[in-house]
């Protein structure tokens, strides 16, 4: 298995004058602001930041392992004992970034909000993880890091010294995922999607989360180099491609993805990609 985790690079395009804070200010939980502790914290928090990324550049899971917090699911301990590889090229095309806020004194309430909060933690999990330690969070404003879902860093103290926790976005799931639900589209000839198993339970990642595995079709009836599925609401993605490399190959057809769906309703797009032509040809609900 291979997982790509929160992390990245910015291999030496990154410098201090490049990452400037937007204001200089921090917001406490209550919304109170104090710009020299701000610039103190933000001072000591970003070249967390920038380690973590450049050691991502590096596949380094040592020193990103010195970076993290010992409860984080980002801990590599964690992963890679059940196997799971860490890639770091996802982020190779990041320019800089600017720290829009800092929230100092930030509670697990407020990590809660966080759209990767659920997917790694369930009931009283998180708030059991934290502890009685500080939490910090960092807003990022960075076109790369938001078009990944990367631009909040939550930092817990571990031994009196701030650690990177998670890395995610800001959930702005809709109250009513119905209102963001588009028109149907049915492969009724099963092109590409042979079908879709509403039922399916995913081991070991969550109970209460709800996921839906895509079988795509064994006999394709369109030209694709790669087949895309995604759930729309809940953000989870996966893509299938077409690969030739000497004697060894890959192909789309036949394979089979888990996406997590929002348990208050969802839709899953699958999209068929040739070359530069993109094609949905299947968007189909779910309503619990």
């Amino acid at each position: 298995m291979t997982v790509l985790t929160t992390a990245g690079c910015l291999g030496e395009t990154l410098t201090a004058d490049d990452s400037s804070s937007g204001d200089g200010e921090s917001t406490s939980a209550d919304g109170g602001t104090d710009g020299d502790e701000s610039t103190a914290l933000e001072d000591e928090l970003r070249p967390l930041i920038d380690d973590y990324l450049d050691a991502a550049a590096a596949e380094d899971t040592e020193t990103i392992a010195t970076l993290t917090h010992g409860s984080s699911p980002l801990h590599p301990a964690g992963w890679e004992d059940a196997g799971w590889e860490f890639q770091g090229d996802a982020y190779d095309d990041i320019d800089g970034y600017e720290i829009e806020r800092v929230i100092e004194t930030a509670a697990v309430e407020d990590v809660s909000d966080l759209a990767t909060a659920d997917f790694w933690f369930e009931d009283d999990e998180l708030a059991t993880a934290v502890g009685s330690n500080d939490i910090a969070i960092v807003e990022v404003a960075s076109d790369d890091l938001a078009a990944e879902e990367l631009d909040v860093w939550v930092f817990v103290t571990e031994d009196e010294a701030w650690k990177v926790f998670l890395i995610g976005t800001e959930d702005e799931t809709p109250e009513d995922p119905t209102e963001a639900f588009e028109e149907p589209i049915e492969d009724a000839e099963n092109d590409v999607v042979a079908g879709i198993d509403w039922e399916f339970d995913q081991d070991n990642l969550g109970e209460e989360t709800e996921w839906a595995r895509v079988h795509l079709t064994d006999s394709p009836g369109v030209d694709a180099d790669t087949v895309r599925i995604e759930s729309t609401i809940a953000g989870t993605e996966i893509e299938f491609y077409n690969d030739e490399n000497g004697d060894l190959s890959s192909t789309w057809a036949g394979a089979s993805g888990t996406v997590e769906l929002n348990p208050d309703g969802d839709q899953i797009v699958v999209t068929a990609i040739d070359g530069d032509d993109e094609r949905i040809v299947h968007r189909q609900h779910y309503e619990p």
